[in-house]
């Protein structure tokens, strides 16, 4: 691990690490780490952090662009960033040495993950909770170690993103208006997961429609899986899709 006492000119040491809640081992959180100890259990003793493919990746938010933006880098012990989040503005320095959380404020309502355009909009509540500040490629480095670690995704996460990736080109569409947004695990059940949803605009007021599939498949290695899926689908006349796949959760 790279956790270290801060430095003696303030500069702070990021740790991430990946944690497994409840006994669900499919759906771990990333637990943020300053100079070794949890910088936020003092004002909201049990909120987690998010699931690695929301705040790791190729575009993370956790790396501040040019202009900085704020980003949930916490959220509700229920889970469920709309409850609550820990938002601070990620912002790099101008000489590029040093990035920094300054400005904590939580929101309700705002946040669906850790990027919310219009955040902006709200003023929301701020947290008792002083700017930190860490050395830029220290900071870099530990994002980009914590991305190129795939420890925490068990074969289901797995078979469910490498089935999204073969689909993801595809812009599928579940008749008539419901397009592809998330895959995942189906839970407590076997297989996969795929959410088609669309948002209407109905007068003034905004319809959220939501139909689930769940595809399976006795492949035991995950893109042996996930082919078998696609192939199961594609194979399907999209108008066909909810008779074959349709799925409930319970």
């Amino acid at each position: 691990m790279n956790d270290a006492p801060k430095t003696a000119d303030g500069v702070s040491v990021l740790t991430l690490r990946f944690h497994v809640l409840d006994g669900g081992p499919d759906w771990p959180v990333v637990g943020v780490y300053v100079n070794g100890e949890g910088p936020f259990e003092k004002v909201a003793k049990g909120w987690q952090g998010f699931d690695p493919a929301e705040i790791l990746g190729a575009s993370s938010p956790l790396v501040p662009d040019d202009a900085g933006r704020r980003v949930a880098v916490y959220r509700c012990s229920c889970g469920v960033a709309g409850c609550g989040v820990i938002a601070p503005v990620i912002v790099a320095s101008p000489d590029r040495k040093r990035i920094s959380w300054i400005d904590f404020r939580d929101y309700t309502g705002v946040f669906g993950g850790p990027v919310e355009p219009e955040a902006g909009d709200h003023e929301g509540t701020p947290w008792d909770l002083r700017d930190i500040h860490f050395d830029h490629d220290q900071y870099v480095a530990e994002v980009q170690r914590a991305t190129s670690d795939r420890s925490w995704e068990t074969p289901r996460r797995r078979t469910a993103r490498l089935l999204e990736e073969h689909l993801r080109p595809l812009d599928l569409v579940l008749p008539p208006t419901l397009t592809m947004r998330w895959v995942g695990p189906a839970w407590k059940q076997e297989g996969v997961v795929l959410s088609f949803e669309a948002t209407i605009a109905e007068g003034d007021k905004w319809h959220h429609s939501q139909q689930m599939l769940r595809l399976t498949s006795a492949r035991a290695d995950p893109a042996g899986a996930a082919d078998e899926m696609a192939e199961q689908l594609l194979s399907t006349a999209p108008d066909d899709w909810v008779r074959a796949f349709g799925f409930h959760a319970r």
